[in-house]
């Protein structure tokens, strides 16, 4: 069985999305059977993909959804009852039937814990999306009555326990939302199934997707802008470390979308015709965009120890550059190498570009890639 990982470099808005559907690809022209796992977040994730005229942003399912690769949301994602059955109904009404099946330990998101982190002080000075993970998370570590997936969804009041067990948890005012929560968990029932552990004996090719970035993992990220969840190798259990093949995406430049780091040479980029999901909101205010920054990105490979996993694991190291179109078309390069210097090449050609980023990172890579569409047209440094 193939290990396929895909990881945030940074912040997160990479193109993880558009590695997964191209992995996937690969694995269905060469006769395999994937499945993407998402091991890590839950409906806060926009990863867009395209495939035959069709677009989707993928929250709750994986990137491999418009290919009819099933998804699998294992131990510890967040999943919202209300917030999966709308993306499934949105796949079903562009003629697609999405596949999709939860292992025994979630954590499921009501209105309730949406409703707190909207009112927690801490959780929007630290940083949100508003989709109510925190609150989640601070919940599940007090020991929720409903820790089995099973539990949720088999028993006749799961649905009706969970929800008050938010509800006085955070105290929060009782939310209209409720009647949506306990619809969708009723129809939940028959759009996803609860697997036990071996779930993997159906599928040639496990591909992990991650969300956000390796800078904003909860124990080795930039605390305390951090996401409740680990989303490197650390949130991947050893038994499909060995030999797994890791994918590292970064774009061309950095982005930040939330409170906390602020990219330090600031970029006027168009990004009009990219199809660019991260917008200025409520919750993360300002996308940020500037000079890729390898300074940044050897800090984030160093604080998740990236070179002791491949040692340790055998692992295979790839890089993805996405978005080469913006600077190519551009004509101009931008990249911190120094602290405090800053270097502007003329982009012309992509090769050129991913010697320059590439000569000055900590660790090497077996494989560069890089992407100039929004399809998932990937190809291979020469």
């Amino acid at each position: 069985m193939e290990v396929k990982i895909v990881l945030g470099y940074t912040f997160g808005d990479e193109g993880k999305g558009v590695t997964v559907q191209w992995l996937c690809k690969k694995a269905i022209e060469e006769g395999k059977r994937p499945i993407v796992v998402r091991f890590s977040g839950g409906p806060q994730a926009a990863h867009t993909i395209n495939h035959n005229g069709l677009e989707h942003i993928c929250s709750s399912f994986g990137s491999g959804v418009l290919l009819g690769v099933p998804t699998m949301l294992y131990d510890n994602t967040y999943i919202d009852p209300i917030s999966l059955v709308k993306e499934y109904d949105s796949l079903v009404s562009k003629g697609i039937e999405p596949k999709i099946m939860m292992s025994a330990f979630n954590r499921i998101i009501t209105p309730h814990d949406i409703l707190a982190g909207g009112e927690n002080t801490k959780v929007l000075t630290d940083g949100t999306c508003g989709k109510g993970l925190y609150p989640t998370f601070k919940r599940y570590q007090s020991r929720s009555r409903v820790q089995h997936t099973s539990m949720f969804l088999g028993y006749e009041n799961g649905p009706e326990t969970i929800l008050d067990e938010a509800l006085e948890f955070h105290k929060p005012e009782a939310s209209y939302y409720e009647g949506n929560f306990l619809e969708a968990c009723d129809r939940l029932k028959s759009i996803i199934k609860v697997k036990d552990s071996r779930w993997t004996k159906d599928y040639d090719v496990l591909i992990f997707e991650g969300s956000q970035g390796l800078l904003l993992d909860m124990d080795c990220g930039f605390y305390p802008n951090v996401t409740p969840s680990r989303v490197g190798l650390n949130g991947i259990e050893s038994q499909f470390l060995k030999n797994a093949e890791v994918y590292l995406v970064t774009r061309t430049y950095t982005t930040r979308h939330g409170n906390g780091y602020k990219p330090k040479y600031r970029l006027n980029i168009d990004l009009s015709g990219k199809h660019e999901t991260n917008v200025n909101n409520e919750y993360q205010g300002e996308f940020k965009v500037g000079a890729l920054e390898t300074i940044l990105m050897n800090r984030a490979t160093e604080r998740h120890r990236i070179d002791n996993y491949v040692s340790q694991f055998d692992c295979r190291l790839n890089l993805v550059v996405t978005h080469m179109d913006v600077v190519v078309n551009g004509g101009i390069f931008e990249y911190e190498h120094k602290f405090g210097e800053n270097v502007i090449i003329g982009a012309i050609k992509p090769q050129k570009v991913l010697e320059a980023i590439t000569s000055h990172l900590d660790i090497s890579f077996d494989n560069v890639y890089y992407n100039d569409s929004i399809e998932s047209n990937i190809k291979q440094m020469l």
